[in-house]
């Protein structure tokens, strides 16, 4: 029973680590930590495929593909200190953060539950297959759109200043 709750600390932790970190390598190491850790957690819940499925595919396949992007895309930028444009926005986030993380606390104490067990056949091909074809395919969705703006997001920060048209000599008309 204390290994889930120790798990699961891990896995918040770790994805706290993730959106604090200032590196791009820092994060993704700590996605990685909190990918093994909700393997775990499958492991935990009988559901052997979906964390054999979590470890290959996201920590093994796609957490590599986004180093080797990182890697990439800051080869060439230098370490430089720029002024802080979401410095009040920052703020905004992690007090916003925290008020929907009571929300989810609060409602999660007033949910009757059983236990830490599964609540139904999970982790077999036929619930995953369910969950993805079936009702849930809007969460497919919305991971993949998910991904699609992190990659955009990616993109949009690191693209290369170009210089303003005003600033170069013999540009006025």
């Amino acid at each position: 029973m204390w290994g889930v709750y120790l798990v699961g600390i891990i896995a918040v932790l770790a994805a706290v680590g993730v959106v604090a970190a200032r590196q791009p390598v820092h994060s993704a190491i700590s996605l990685i930590l909190n990918i093994l850790a909700l393997a775990l957690l499958y492991l935990m819940l009988s559901a052997e495929f979906l964390a054999a499925a979590q470890v290959i595919v996201y920590a093994g396949a796609i957490m590599v593909l986004f180093l080797f992007v990182v890697t990439l895309l800051t080869a060439g930028k230098e370490e430089q200190e720029a002024p802080e444009i979401l410095s009040g926005q920052r703020w905004w986030a992690g007090g916003l953060s925290v008020a929907i993380g009571l929300v989810l606390v609060l409602i999660l104490a007033q949910t009757p539950s059983s236990g830490l067990g599964p609540a139904g056949p999970v982790g077999t091909l036929n619930a995953l297959g369910a969950a993805l074809w079936g009702r849930g395919f809007p969460y497919l969705l919305a991971v993949a759109m998910m991904l699609l703006t992190a990659a955009l997001g990616v993109l949009v920060l690191n693209r290369p200043e170009r210089p303003s048209r005003s600033s170069e000599p013999g540009s006025e008309r």
